[in-house]
């Protein structure tokens, strides 16, 4: 039940607005990890993120910490809008991807105040770069503390809402 639990069918709760107007506080969402056994992330997924997984913790420990430690205030809902390799920009209070204008009609507002001023970068190997649709107030990709993530820190694609 255990592996069932963690691979194919995980109940996560989504905490704060970040992901409005698609996911609202309180919400519950469901996960899976199925579609990164057999492959890729890919931009538009939405993701839960452990930030506290470090890179030389075990498989086992990866897989089974969220179902063995319980709670923990560090899981992030995000959305992935950059994978490896791509180039991202952020110009007069727009975001391009490999410079092409990215239209999101999913968030929640279109006039996005937080975006960095004028800069350009390319997501490293092995990370994704990921923000919440509610742009105005989200801590993500985007905040100099955070920056691009592993891949390995994703321990959960979203596939339902409930």
């Amino acid at each position: 039940m255990v592996t069932f639990n963690i691979y194919v069918h995980k109940k996560n709760h989504v905490d704060g607005t970040s992901m409005e107007p698609t996911l609202q506080d309180g919400q519950s969402v469901y996960t899976t990890m199925l579609p990164y056994i057999f492959g890729e992330p890919e931009i538009g997924d939405i993701v839960v993120i452990d930030i506290d997984i470090k890179e030389n913790d075990s498989t086992y420990f990866r897989l089974f910490k969220q179902t063995l430690s319980g709670k923990s205030d560090t899981f992030w809902i995000k959305r992935i809008v950059g994978l490896p390799g791509d180039q991202i920009a952020f110009k007069n209070k727009q975001f391009y991807r490999n410079g092409k204008l990215v239209e999101e009609d999913y968030i929640k507002e279109q006039n996005v105040y937080t975006y960095p001023v004028d800069i350009t970068f390319t997501v490293p190997e092995e990370h994704v770069y990921v923000m919440g649709d509610n742009r105005n107030l989200s801590k993500d990709s985007r905040d100099a503390t955070v920056g691009p993530i592993p891949i390995y820190k994703i321990i959960g694609y979203m596939w339902k809402t409930a």
